[in-house]
């Protein structure tokens, strides 16, 4: 009976020890996401709306995200509320909106309550909105390979045109699959934003 004891008490240590190492390796793995986008562009709405925000709301703790958009509304939105945890909220609602524009300031209030909507408007109409997109826009000329049609996603900052089109049809799994591993995304239950 002893021996049993101990044998249980041995599995239940290694178990909770491997969950910690599976925890651990997550982290370290974190998948980086990058995505150049317009934010009108019919396209770049369903992709966001439909693989990006759905992805990132399950998997936000071990996904990397950054939005290169082309829209002044978005990246004032970003520059003011500096991380993925604040700001894709936010994104995810205005690409939703049937306006991204006039459902902006609704979205801000909904989701970050704190920034206030003259500070993003005052940005977006302003010469900070305009440095902000020029950043964007030198970006976007960066990229190796160029550009040639939007959303451009990189996936741990490479693209290839099988990455985009498993991006585009399967996000989250192509994350679990690839990148984070099917445990990660086993244990989750569907979540709906």
């Amino acid at each position: 009976m002893k021996l049993l004891v101990e044998l249980i008490i041995v599995l239940f240590l290694w178990a909770v020890e491997n969950r910690s190492i599976t925890a651990e390796t997550r982290l370290l793995t974190a998948v980086q996401i990058s995505l150049f986008y317009e934010t009108s562009c019919p396209d770049c709405r369903d992709f966001v709306v439909n693989q990006l925000c759905p992805t990132w709301f399950r998997l936000k703790e071990v996904v990397n995200i950054t939005l290169i958009p082309f829209g002044n509304a978005e990246t004032c939105m970003m520059h003011y509320l500096k991380n993925a945890t604040s700001y894709m909220p936010v994104i995810c609602c205005m690409e939703s909106a049937s306006s991204v524009l006039t459902e902006a300031q609704r979205c801000l209030q909904v989701h970050e309550p704190t920034v206030f909507w003259d500070t993003i408007n005052s940005c977006v109409n302003g010469d900070q909105g305009n440095e902000l997109m020029h950043q964007n826009a030198q970006m976007t000329n960066e990229l190796d390979p160029p550009h040639n049609y939007v959303p451009w996603v990189l996936i741990n900052e490479e693209h290839s045109e099988d990455l985009q089109h498993q991006a585009e049809t399967d996000l989250f799994n192509l994350l679990c699959r690839t990148y984070i591993g099917h445990e990660a995304c086993d244990l989750r239950e569907d979540i709906s934003i």
